[in-house]
């Protein structure tokens, strides 16, 4: 099956006379009929591996390790019939549990028996090194070049069996081999660290509060990761000589930075990777250009700033356009798209910072965050942050960001939270000032054409009859 890929581009194109900076919204989607479970666009199927953390830390609570076991179980037991995968016990080492050998099974009544069993007998006994766990992913992963390649690490606790400069290098190492989702379980695993995996191998990352809901979680990791039928989708973006780009970041659907990511084109263009996709799946990405200070405006017309494609899509790149203007109302209008992330942005900012007071003892600091999380979240809509919040806070009265924390919250409660910042940041479009589209208006004085909505001409100064005359 073939999957089409395009790229659009969602900005407010007007510039005042100073401005330098160009922000917009590209949204990426793929269209297609999907193919049945584990399947792949070349027909040469995905491949899945399970890495599970079985450091001594999974042995407290007892009910953790044996979650894990059943976590574990239950991604084998959706695995179509001619998926390859394996599961990984991760220690201070790696060590593959199934198959018996340095391969990956392909799935089958009796491979997945097997795998039941062996995830059964999985002890709880050693350090945490991450790194080896990926390493031996990428290793299995190579005996499957063609495939649809994502993985699931699992753990309750940090990276301690290593430098974080050598799981650095792992990570690079790894990117753009395979995709990689990351659960915490517990009060011991680190944000940053699992937020670091899953930016540098484009997956998802979250955690769970309850030991009994992991299995649901896990089996719907594989049931989203099996529906992915491109094994690699690249974005170029492609600067002017007067133009860089400052930053990229994916917005939808989780929100992390990749700028760092990008790596130089053969033409001079940087190039993204955006992981696997799905046939009928759209992310969305914030893109941020600076401009030169000594470039010239241009008032008469759209100047491109830049240009993003989709390698191999073979559709025409898409211009990230500006131009300037006198009139002081169209550079102040803000896209909703762009507004909606803008708004999102505030809300991550606010979870944190609520975090960072709840850690150092600021409990007053903690409730004016964390109230202002809940009152943005409130307006947008977002019902999964509202859901995690009021774990931690009672809430007086969202409209106005009232909360009280309460008592009793759990360091597995609030790490929940906190991981939110990346992973559920949604919600509704906020409502924005109406955008600068349709035909210039024409000065009924001098006859020249200027953008809508604009209040004078540009180029006589006369009011213009459809704006609002300052």
């Amino acid at each position: 099956m073939a999957v089409g890929l395009k790229v659009e581009v969602h900005q407010n194109r007007f510039l005042g006379a100073g401005d330098r900076q160009m922000q917009a919204i590209v949204t990426v989607s793929a269209h297609g009929e999907p193919e049945p479970a584990g399947s792949t666009s070349a027909g040469m199927g995905a491949a899945e591996v399970l890495l599970v953390d079985c450091s001594s830390s999974m042995r407290y609570p007892p009910t953790k390790i044996g979650a894990a076991r059943k976590a574990a179980a239950a991604a084998v037991s959706v695995l179509p019939d001619g998926t390859r995968f394996a599961v990984v016990r991760g220690t201070g080492r790696a060590e593959l549990v199934y198959p018996d050998g340095p391969w990956l099974a392909t799935a089958s009544p009796e491979t997945r028996s097997a795998a039941t069993a062996a995830v059964g007998r999985l002890a709880a006994v050693g350090g945490t090194a991450m790194g080896a766990w990926l390493t031996l992913a990428r290793e299995l992963f190579a005996l499957a070049p063609e495939a649809v390649r994502h993985a699931i690490l699992l753990t309750d606790g940090r990276n301690e069996s290593q430098s974080r400069e050598e799981l650095q290098r792992v990570l690079d190492a790894c990117e753009g081999e395979f995709v990689c989702d990351a659960r915490g379980i517990g009060d011991g695993w680190e944000p940053a660290e699992l937020t670091e995996i899953v930016t540098v191998l484009r997956g998802g990352v979250d955690s769970v509060v309850r030991d009994e809901d992991l299995a649901g979680d896990f089996r719907a990791l594989v049931d989203a990761a099996l529906t992915k039928v491109v094994a690699e989708v690249r974005l170029r973006i492609g600067t002017m000589a007067y133009s860089r780009l400052r930053s990229v970041k994916q917005v939808r659907p989780h929100d992390y930075d990749l700028t760092s990511r990008c790596v130089p084109g053969e033409e001079g263009e940087l190039v993204l990777s955006l992981g696997s996709w799905g046939a009928a799946e759209t992310r969305e990405y914030q893109l941020a250009v600076d401009l030169d200070q000594d470039l010239v405006p241009s008032y008469d017309r759209d100047r491109q700033l830049a240009w993003v494609e989709v390698d191999g899509a073979g559709n025409p790149p898409v211009p990230v356009l500006g131009r300037w203007t006198h009139d002081p109302v169209p550079p102040t209008l803000i896209h909703p798209k762009v507004l909606q992330y803008t708004v999102q942005d505030g809300l991550g900012q606010a979870l944190t910072e609520g975090g960072d007071a709840y850690a150092a003892g600021d409990h007053a600091g903690a409730r004016a965050a964390w109230g202002r999380a809940i009152r943005i979240a409130t307006e947008t809509g977002n019902e999964e942050i509202l859901k995690r919040l009021r774990r931690i806070v009672e809430v007086v009265d969202a409209g106005t960001g009232d909360v009280l924390l309460r008592p009793d919250v759990t360091r597995s409660e609030l790490l929940n939270l906190l991981i939110s910042r990346v992973t559920h940041l949604g919600g509704e479009t906020p409502k924005a000032a109406p955008q600068p589209d349709g035909e210039p208006l024409e000065c009924p004085a001098c006859g020249e054409r200027t953008p809508r909505p604009a209040a004078f001409c540009e180029a006589c100064r006369e009011p213009l009859a459809e704006g609002d005359p300052a």
